[in-house]
């Protein structure tokens, strides 16, 4: 039987490439001998992750379109026009079996490329409602791979495979939490704004902290980003409560096993994350770049699986109100967590790893 090859298009960010790892890891599994390789941006400094994983890595010239000025644009359409190229020199030289991409506009010319060279072609969509890239890709694909079963309305072709998460997210015991991060056993918070941090977020949680410390009893963890991270290491140095701050934090599943509550953006991986841990989530979505986190935040609110509060809701102790109700709120608490079950895929790197197979031996 002939080795399966299998080539993944991916952009640069946690939300892209943490799935598209994940699948090539399961693929792996999976499949034994397959050769499996990465197309990315040249842009995205990611060639040390894929490398550490063991895959190889092939570069592309592509930017994201921007439509602030003439030059940005015309600058974005000649880089398209040579990745273009680039992704027909890659696949001539690879000759995958299937092409498979995750979003962004890295995937584009690789998956458009791939559909005219009659390579069999799969896009996974991690949010509700697809990219612009993914929404073009839809028509020429042979399958579109989807995280929340409202996707489906899309496209006849859409499979329901869930978001690959990261190998690393494990259930690990609530004791082994608490003694990484030296906390107590009470009620606990984990804050988080996505990959990058959130500027906003962080300042607003910070103040909710300051106006209900002396009236709740909780710890918090913070994940901040790195722009935030000296300032509010040194703004809670003041206040009394055990709390664990953090720029990133890689064993995030110790995080998630200990929350009883967690405020976070909703990005698709973390909505994913929240899933697969069964958490009660107040979800403050981002409100710009398409609006998916919206998409995102909106499903899991309208099956009560969610609290949703909008940036603009954040104001006047909106948010200090909010973790202040639901701390004294188990049974809400509890609903959320049952409710947010409905959105579980299992074995989401599984599902797709089997149907990229599946396609790669017709």
């Amino acid at each position: 039987m002939n080795r399966v090859k299998i080539l993944i298009a991916s952009g640069a960010s946690a939300g892209h490439l943490y799935p598209a790892l994940s699948f090539a890891q399961k693929l792996r599994e999976k499949e034994a001998g397959a050769d499996i390789a990465f197309v990315s941006s040249r842009r995205g400094g990611i060639a040390e992750e894929i490398s550490a994983h063991g895959f190889r890595l092939f570069l592309i010239s592509v930017l994201p379109f921007s439509f602030k000025s003439f030059k940005k644009f015309f600058l974005a359409f000649c880089r398209f026009i040579r990745s273009f190229f680039e992704s027909f020199l890659i696949i001539e030289k690879f000759r995958p079996d299937v092409v498979v991409g995750f979003g962004s506009y890295v995937s584009f010319p690789v998956c458009l490329e791939a559909a005219l060279f009659k390579k069999a072609t799969v896009i996974h969509e991690q949010n509700v409602s697809l990219g612009l890239a993914n929404k073009a890709l839809g028509f020429f694909a042979d399958k579109v791979a989807v995280s929340f079963r409202e996707t489906r309305n899309f496209y006849d072709k859409a499979i329901v495979t869930g978001n690959p998460l990261r190998k690393s997210l494990t259930r690990a015991g609530k004791e082994d939490a608490r003694s990484f991060f030296g906390l107590e056993d009470k009620f606990t918070i984990l804050t988080l704004g996505g990959s990058q941090g959130s500027h906003r977020i962080n300042t607003e949680f910070k103040n909710a902290v300051k106006r209900i410390e002396k009236r709740e009893d909780f710890q918090f963890i913070h994940i901040t980003g790195k722009s935030d991270y000296n300032d509010l290491k040194k703004d809670y140095s003041c206040i009394t409560m055990r709390h664990c701050v953090f720029d990133f934090l890689e064993p995030m599943h110790l995080a998630y096993v200990l929350a009883d509550l967690v405020v976070s953006r909703a990005g698709a991986t973390t909505i994913a994350e929240l899933v697969y841990f069964q958490k009660a989530a107040l979800l403050i979505p981002y409100p710009y770049a398409g609006g998916h986190q919206l998409e995102n935040a909106y499903a899991l609110g309208k099956e009560a699986a969610a609290i949703v509060l909008r940036e603009e809701e954040l104001g006047c102790q909106g948010l200090s109100e909010t973790i202040a109700r639901l701390i004294h709120s188990p049974f809400q608490r509890q609903a959320l967590e049952r409710n947010i079950q409905k959105f579980a895929v299992p074995d989401a790197a599984g599902k797709l790893a089997e149907l990229a197979i599946s396609l790669a031996r017709q």
